[in-house]
This record gives C-alpha cells, structure tokens and sequence, in this order.
C-alpha cells in the first residue's frame, strides 16, 4: 500500500520518475540548524535543497506556488515528518534489502520506459549521483514501510463490516463474475410451421450428435450457427453476469466450465451456449495434494555424501513395507512436518519449491518419491489424496477486507502522523 501523502516522499520518488538539479547555491550556503527533532536535527543545506526541488516540480507542472512564507513552512513540516518516520523505522529495526532496492528501480526504470542504464544516465545528468538517488529511494521506501506497519495495527475491520461492505452496490460489483461464453444459434422466422421446427430440430440434433462424439464447439458455430459472429467460432467474449442476456443469465449460473447448455428458445429460435471460462474475485479453484515429506540434511555430524546414503537407506525401507510416519518421525529434518510423522497436509499447486512441486505432480497416489535432492538436502514424498478446493468466497472475502482497510488508511495515516507529531520534542530555530 502506497502511504505516500503531502508530508512525505513526493519528492524522490514513488514508483514515478522525478529528477532534479541539485542546487548548487544551497550546497553553497553556511550550514545552520534549522530544527530540532528529538534527538536529531534538520539543517538549512537540507532545507534548501527540499525547497529548490519542490520548486523546480511545481515550476515543471505550470502549478503556482503559495508565498514563500508558506512554502517555507511546508517545507520544513515536511521534513520533520519524515525525520520523525526514519527515527521510528529505526526504533523498529526497518530496513530495506538491497534486493528490494533493486526491484524498486527496475519498476521506476521500466515506468518511465528506460533501461537501467538510461536511468543512471538521466540521474546522472540531472546532477545527482545513483548512490544519492538510491539513498533517497531507500529512504523512501522505509517510511512507506513503517508508515504501513504503523497504521495497520490501528485498523479493525470485522466481519460484520465486511458482510455490510459486500452487500452494497460496491461489495456486489467485486463479487461478480464474469464468464467467457460460446454461442450458437438455429434460427427461426417469426411463426414457425411444423415442417421449420423439425428441420431445426434436427439440426439440432446433428449438432448434439458431434458434440458427443468430441467436436469442438467453437468449429460446430462456425460450420452450423446463423449467429452473425459464426465465423468467430461463436465466442461472445467476456461478460459480467449482470450484462447477460436474461434469456441466458439463469442457465450459465447452474453451468460448470466446460458444459454446453440444452437449447434455449425464444423469438430468434434456439440457442445452445457453452461456458468456456469464468473468473473473478468469487471464483477461484486450486489444486490441492495431501502429501508426506521426509528431509535429511547435512549437519555438523553427518556429510552430504552420508546423508545421500542415508535417504536411499530410508527410501528402501519404505519400499521394503517400513511405515513412513515411523521413519519421518525419527529421521526427518523437517521441522514442520517430522512430528506429525511427515505429513505435510493439502498442498497447493505452487506451494512447495517447483523442482519439489514437479515431483509431487508425477506421483501416483499412495507412490513414494526417489530420493529428490534440492540446494538444502535431501527429499522424499509421497501424494496420499488430491482434490480440487474452491477458495472463491475466501478470497472474496480477503480482497473485500483489504479494500475496506485501503479507504480508511488514508485518514488514520493523518491521525498517526499528527500523533507523532504532537508527542515528539521539536523546536523551530
């Protein structure tokens, strides 16, 4: 969540790419403090040089700026609010990985349609240096971070608030779904006779025939629909559930992907549709595997080529009839599942490491593993059940909580901020 506000971090960059010249009189000046906050203090050359960026930026955006009396006060609140961050985010132990510094970059990088290269070369001739540009970007991104921390433990979402927030117009239109839909049509005049009905009848027919014989609808809409998008292979594309024809709203809602509906009549003559996908926040299935998992691991008494032995030395006594559980409960090193006796219960796709993941997928059910070695050790597995989970109301319900949580940050973030604010020592000189 971006926290980023009037009070902080506009001006280095967030996600967006802003440079500026350093000003070189400001460089110039004799330093002098110009506020204390608690223990640390703001300087005039950290001053002038947050002033002369904000005025480069609204010079740049054609935006008129306030008296210089009032962008001198909003300037140095600017900064002792963030000072008053970074003290607090160094409190709290907050720092930023060079990993996720570098990330951030790439996404400034690419948001601005430059190389890397080209950004070093753009800070470079703004006048700044990378090693500065990083500084100001770590900074950054560590406020964002106790900023977020912060602010988040003084949110309460319950679940009544979630149950109200999802039955309003807004909560309705997350839930919806949207379904990709195949359409065929057997047309109709308008006053049928017996001899039009049968002859669409048996077209009808036809077409169910070669369905069941595994014909591909999209090429079946092509060769038998009067639908005007036939050529298209009869696909409608996505629609939400509210932008459905009514004639077909009850049908696709009892559908499940994959199926063809039977044929729907009205004034234009028979339909047949067919539900190809569906997606939204309420829907969403994953593929789960009931698993066990047996670790050996190098240690200080045990080598990597002893414990290779060692797992082959398990993996046959398994075979041999030995219960897994027994052995995982004695030998393995994973801390997790070992007392459980190497269960590691249902597994979504993508959950475990992928040369792991790819292992497990091949299994049999109830086949143990060969030994599988990864960068830590040594594994055995063994797939136990599969299924197929449906965690589209969870999920439902998570995204409607984190959107709740997103429209009160903003405000409580201002609270937060005027908090430490008023409970810190500052004095202006």
């Amino acid at each position: 969540m971006n926290a980023l506000n009037k009070y902080g971090l506009g001006f280095a960059l967030s996600l967006t790419l802003c440079l500026t010249t350093i000003n070189a009189f400001a460089a110039q000046q004799l330093d002098r403090i110009m506020a204390v906050v608690n223990d640390d203090i703001i300087l005039q050359t950290d001053f002038n040089l947050r002033l002369s960026q904000i005025q480069q930026q609204l010079a740049q955006n054609n935006t008129q700026a306030p008296s210089l009396d009032v962008l001198t006060s909003q300037v140095l609140d600017q900064l002792i609010i963030e000072n008053l961050q970074l003290q607090l985010a160094q409190a709290q132990g907050v720092h930023i990985a060079d990993a996720s510094l570098d990330q951030a970059l790439e996404r400034i990088a690419k948001s601005n349609q430059l190389s890397i290269a080209q950004l070093q070369q753009a800070v470079t001739n703004s006048g700044d240096t990378m090693a500065h540009f990083r500084d100001k970007i770590r900074q950054e991104m560590t406020i964002n971070e106790v900023q977020t921390s912060s602010v988040n433990k003084r949110i309460r979402v319950s679940e009544h608030t979630v149950d109200r927030y999802l039955a309003s117009t807004q909560g309705q239109a997350l839930a919806e779904t949207e379904y990709e839909i195949g359409h065929i049509l057997v047309n109709l005049s308008a006053t049928p006779d017996a001899q039009e009905l049968a002859t669409a009848q048996a077209k009808l027919d036809l077409i169910a025939a070669e369905l069941a014989q595994g014909n591909d609808f999209s090429s079946l809409a092509v060769s038998h629909s009067d639908a005007l998008n036939a050529l298209e292979g009869g696909n409608l594309g996505w629609r939400k559930g509210s932008q459905l024809p009514s004639l077909f709203a009850q049908p696709i809602s009892d559908m499940q992907t994959g199926d063809v509906s039977q044929p729907i009549r009205n004034s234009s003559g028979f339909h047949l549709i067919k539900l190809i996908n569906k997606r939204g926040v309420s829907v969403q299935t994953i593929a789960q595997t009931k698993a066990n998992h047996l670790l050996i691991l190098p240690n200080e008494i045990r080598t990597a080529t002893q414990s290779q032995d060692l797992i082959n030395e398990l993996h046959q006594r398994i075979i041999n009839g030995a219960d897994f559980y027994d052995l995982a409960r004695t030998f393995s090193d994973d801390a997790n599942s070992a007392p459980s006796g190497g269960d590691l219960g249902w597994v979504n796709y993508d959950q475990l490491p992928q040369r792991l993941q790819f292992e497990l997928e091949k299994l049999a059910l109830g086949e143990l593993s060969a030994p599988i070695q990864s960068e830590s050790g040594w594994h055995l597995l063994q797939a136990i059940e599969r299924r197929t989970k449906d965690v589209g109301q969870a999920n439902l319900r998570y995204q409607a909580k984190q959107t709740i949580r997103q429209s009160k940050f903003a405000g409580e973030l201002e609270n937060w901020l005027r908090e430490i604010r008023n409970q810190a020592y500052i004095e202006i000189r």
